[in-house]
């Protein structure tokens, strides 16, 4: 088997991330876009000694299950890898899915898996899109090649290609206007697109966050400088599309890193700040902050979070990779204290305003790294040390350091409860848990993310004797 090979073969499964598999002479091969039952033609483009991957060429017997694509872009696109497949056939592949890693990534016979919660809407759902600019080759009027600016995102598995977004039935209709307005208006006063590897441009990102609880929608523009014609007429016109846009900022990265995050940020119009408002509490969403991209499923999440702790009015709990505060302060409603731990010093400033703006006076923050504070506290040297009867985990997708394992093992709470975006790294960390005497009672996975491979779950630990 080599690169650029092609071949006719039968796909049976969908992995854990999304891609297809089929076996080839005793290997595994994973296909971007086939479903299970699938006879398609592809064309391997990566191969070792253990697996190799391949693109899907043609489709030449579809499988029973397999529905047309609603979106123009799915062979462009690397967003909803899904969306062939009928909804509820993907949130039981997802449970399948939970279920399986626990199997054999973490070692447990027979996982306590629940059903999945599936998302309320399985379209129009994400409250935040991320667009990239990037210049793009283009003939002038005079033959020779310009380079014009592209908004849109990035084609499946480039970093160096963009296209320009004409549809897409993720986000809210107003998150598209601003997609569009932006796009024409780049083109009209030839705003200067940065370069995936020249990094000679200016225009970088562009975010929109469109809430849905609250009908606030906040447009961040995110480049190298100022120096883009025009920008306070660009951020007024962004303005007047609607009156659910609240502010419009620009935030500036000099960095060569491509990612859509501001070092500084300056508001164009309004102050920055929007507000989500999220089981009865009211959150404040800046350009860099965190807030879950499924406004609804988020408050199904946080209500299965809540359930799982099971947290009594005497108890304490402990919300480490807390972010701006959102389980904390929910936490705190019906604890006796919530502490929330981050090392991001923004988001700890935001939670303890969101402390202020929802009232709350039993939670506090420690900024640092969880592996770092937990271990001072196991020092015994600080008298605020929390002793909690509730440990709260939300890491991202890398999951949890061995030594976050072992410390938050060594307070001896009543319950852990470990709220996972990444079900091969929630496996790892509950096989980690079960070396110390933890083990999972209940695993729920929810699907925050329709059309796409990705998943969440909620598992409540108990020690376990013996």
């Amino acid at each position: 088997m080599k690169v650029r090979d092609r071949f006719r073969v039968t796909l049976d499964d969908i992995a854990l991330g999304g891609k297809a598999i089929a076996r080839v002479d005793g290997k595994v091969v994973f296909v971007d876009r086939g479903l299970p039952g699938d006879e398609v033609t592809v064309q391997i483009t990566k191969t070792n000694r253990r697996f190799a991957e391949a693109r899907l060429v043609t489709v030449e017997t579809p499988a029973p299950q397999r529905q047309p694509a609603r979106c123009a872009h799915v062979d462009q696109c690397g967003g909803c890898r899904f969306q062939e497949l009928p909804y509820p056939e993907q949130a039981a592949l997802k449970e399948r899915q939970v279920r399986e890693a626990l199997q054999h990534l973490g070692g447990i016979a027979d996982p306590p898996v629940r059903a999945i919660v599936p998302a309320p809407a399985a379209w129009h759902y994400r409250n935040k899109m991320e667009y990239s600019f990037m210049p793009r080759p283009t003939s002038g009027p005079d033959g020779t090649l310009v380079e014009v600016p592209a908004v849109g995102m990035h084609e499946r598995g480039r970093f160096d290609r963009v296209f320009e977004v004409r549809e897409c039935f993720l986000p809210s209709p107003l998150t598209l206007e601003v997609l569009r307005y932006t796009q024409a208006f780049a083109r009209t006063h030839a705003w200067r697109a940065d370069h995936p590897t020249r990094h000679d441009g200016v225009a970088r990102s562009l975010v929109v966050r469109h809430l849905p609880h609250t009908n606030s929608c906040a447009v961040h523009l995110i480049a190298a400088s100022d120096d883009l014609p025009g920008l306070q007429d660009w951020a007024q016109g962004v303005a007047a599309l609607s009156s659910e846009v609240r502010t419009v900022t620009l935030g500036l990265n000099r960095s060569l890193a491509g990612v859509a995050f501001s070092e500084e940020e300056r508001a164009l119009v309004g102050d920055g700040v929007i507000v989500e408002r999220l089981l009865g509490l009211e959150f404040e969403v800046v350009g860099n902050a965190f807030l879950q991209t499924n406004s609804d499923q988020a408050e199904r999440l946080y209500e299965g979070a809540l359930a799982a702790a099971a947290v009594q009015p005497h108890e304490t709990v402990l919300d480490l990779y807390c972010g701006a505060g959102t389980l904390t302060l929910l936490f705190a409603r019906v604890a006796r204290e919530a502490i929330g731990v981050e090392n991001v010093a923004d988001s700890i400033e935001r939670a303890k305003r969101n402390v202020t703006r929802n009232q709350i006076t039993n939670a506090r923050f420690e900024l640092g790294d969880s592996r770092a504070v937990l271990r001072e506290w196991a020092r015994g040297t600080r008298p605020d040390a929390p002793t909690p009867d509730v440990v709260v985990v939300d890491p991202p997708r890398a999951g949890l350091h061995p030594r976050v394992v072992v410390r938050v093992a060594e307070l001896a709470p009543k319950r852990i409860v470990y709220v996972s975006c990444n079900p091969a790294t929630l496996a790892r960390d509950l096989k980690d848990f079960g070396a110390l005497g933890w083990r999972p009672v209940e695993v729920t996975p929810y699907d925050m993310f329709p059309q796409t491979p990705h998943i969440e779950c909620v598992t409540r630990l108990e020690r376990h004797e013996g």
